[in-house]
């Protein structure tokens, strides 16, 4: 339709019929702007504003976690304390293997957060060196495999 069909189209509608097509003009107006602008931003703010505070809480835990100072003793090897520092953390080493100043290990199935908990440990409070680590999922849920670490000193 043209211009001008669509004027004489209008013109010819009663009063009534022009303010109801304005009004649901209007109103169908609105509405594209409310849900196809104004409700996705918003969404989409009050969902990086949750996302911002998780990951502060995040940053949050991190700063909280200790530093260990230098320890001043005997050294221990890397062996042993691999070794002592998982059967602390009730880990079951399958296999070590030292190459060079480096050791390989071999874990069996464990659950991610013991896993995390226990190189947190060898990282900040024996100043272990976490070089190389090569994970999967174990059959079980929850359950990671360590194919290989490396650590060093």
């Amino acid at each position: 339709m043209t211009k001008q069909q669509l004027l004489a189209r209008w013109s010819g509608l009663q009063r009534r019929e022009q303010q109801l097509l304005m009004t649901a003009a209007v109103v169908v107006v609105i509405a594209i702007f409310y849900y196809g602008l104004w409700q996705p931003l918003h969404q989409s703010l009050a969902q990086q504003k949750a996302d911002l505070a998780g990951v502060q809480l995040q940053l949050n835990q991190v700063q909280s976690f200790p530093v260990a100072a230098a320890q001043s003793g005997p050294t221990v090897s890397l062996t042993d304390l691999i070794s002592s520092s998982a059967r602390k953390h009730n880990i079951q080493v399958s296999r070590m293997q030292p190459q060079n100043d480096q050791m390989q290990v071999m874990l069996n199935d464990l659950s991610f957060d013991q896993l995390l908990g226990w190189l947190h440990e060898l990282q900040y409070q024996h100043k272990v060196s976490i070089v190389q680590l090569d994970l999967t999922k174990a059959d079980q849920v929850g359950l990671v495999r360590v194919r290989r670490l490396v650590v060093e000193s």
